[in-house]
């Protein structure tokens, strides 16, 4: 590096970085590969074993077999939702005697039924409550 031009070098530092980013993508890539490859063993025999799983402990399908993905909503509506999945709908799992019971298996469940119970008027009630009270909020 220059003493004139502190910046001098920053394309061999970039390219240094992009040449580490390129080889930790590959690395990733490859456990990846056997991550998934493993998963789909360990789901194949899961479900060969059925007479030995018990509804009641083991849970209905794998952290490998869920996909994650976000959700984009105001910190108090997450609030309320993780508190309503952790105690409303947990502790009802719990009554009914359920046990390890995963987050996954819940936020699957509930997915299942908005899209099952076909609550689209439900939830488009929501949106336009939700756009109206923005309008009216941003008015006073």
């Amino acid at each position: 590096m220059s003493d004139d031009d502190p910046f001098a070098d920053l394309g061999e530092t970039l390219d240094d970085a992009n040449d580490q980013d390129d080889s930790v993508s590959s690395q990733k890539m490859a456990e990846s590969t056997t991550i998934d490859s493993t998963s789909e063993q360990s789901v194949t025999q899961d479900e060969g074993n059925d007479e030995d799983r018990d509804p009641m402990e083991d849970t209905a399908f794998s952290y490998e077999a869920a996909s994650q993905r976000p959700f984009y909503a105001r910190d108090e509506t997450i609030e309320d939702f993780d508190a309503w999945l952790n105690y409303e709908l947990e502790r009802e799992l719990s009554i009914r005697g359920y046990q390890n019971i995963v987050v996954r298996e819940m936020t699957d469940a509930l997915l299942r039924t908005v899209v099952e119970e076909d609550l689209v008027e439900e939830v488009a009630e929501r949106f336009e409550q939700a756009r109206n009270d923005a309008i009216s909020e941003s008015g006073q």
